[in-house]
């Protein structure tokens, strides 16, 4: 059972409840918070990964942004998760924290989770 802490980012409740359920079967210990509390949640918590509903472009640039800026943040890999693609939901990650970005459906969140938790080297 893997004890990775997950930090979600979304303010629609029901992609938070779906996200979190997800995860949290897949044996994570999952937070949740809205994109306003995110990078204060992130720096005290120091989460494995941080899933980001991604609905507001401009939003997530700039958090992304603001995540990477900070030393202690820097590391934590950012996974978008993009609830409202034309194909349906899909996720992908953020540039700086995989080695290739893809689009994959909603299922296969939590893949894309491990994967960038082993990448980070954190299991707890």
């Amino acid at each position: 059972m893997n004890t990775a802490t997950i930090l979600v980012v979304s303010d629609d409740p029901l992609l938070l409840a779906c996200t979190e359920t997800t995860l949290e079967n897949a044996g994570y210990h999952v937070l949740s918070g809205h994109p306003a509390e995110a990078l204060g949640i992130a720096h005290e918590l120091q989460p494995a990964a941080i899933v980001l509903d991604s609905r507001r472009p401009d939003d997530e640039d700039q958090l992304c942004a603001r995540l990477h800026a900070l030393q202690a943040t820097a590391a934590i890999p950012v996974i978008l998760l993009i609830a409202h693609a034309p194909q349906g939901p899909a996720v992908t990650v953020a540039p700086r924290a995989a080695d290739q970005p893809a689009a994959i459906d909603l299922e296969r969140l939590a893949t894309a989770v491990a994967r960038c938790v082993q990448a980070r080297g954190t299991d707890g």
